[in-house]
């Protein structure tokens, strides 16, 4: 009986070890710092845009707010919605994914941000997404506007 309980407390313990480097002091992982470039005259990024990351995607820019869907690659319990804004070559971007209960698909919201560039006419962003109030502990994300609208 008393060797049972010394070998509970050993694996406890060793358990309790293990997870202290997931919990603690060390706070939300250090976001990235983007310093926005000058704006692109004559940015258009309105129109469909094509993410491994997103999908499918349609954007309308109104001057500097930018709103638009996504259409998930998993299919369409997995789509979503942006809105943000254009801070010179940055595009900021809140993104909300409203689930559906009945797949178990949970509602989950993030942000994101991406450096526009213009290159012989085809628009690109390239940049990082996360969850919640993060803009980079989801992973990296790009996206290419379509020329053919």
């Amino acid at each position: 009986m008393r060797r049972t309980a010394l070998i509970r407390f050993a694996l406890a313990g060793l358990l309790l070890a293990g997870l202290a480097p997931l919990g603690g002091c060390g706070g939300q992982p250090a976001m990235t710092q983007v310093t926005p470039g000058p704006h692109i005259p004559g940015l258009k990024l309105s129109g469909k845009w094509y993410s491994t990351e997103f999908g499918d995607m349609r954007l309308i820019q109104d001057d500097k707010r930018v709103t638009g869907t996504y259409e998930d690659p998993r299919g369409p319990d997995h789509n979503g919605r942006f809105d943000g804004r254009v801070e010179g070559d940055v595009l900021w971007m809140d993104w909300i994914k409203p689930g559906n209960p009945v797949a178990a698909v949970f509602p989950m919201r993030g942000k994101t941000w991406a450096r526009i560039t213009v290159v012989d006419g085809i628009t690109r962003v390239e940049g990082e997404w996360g969850y919640d109030d993060n803009h980079s502990n989801g992973g990296k994300w790009s996206a290419e506007k379509s020329q053919f609208q």
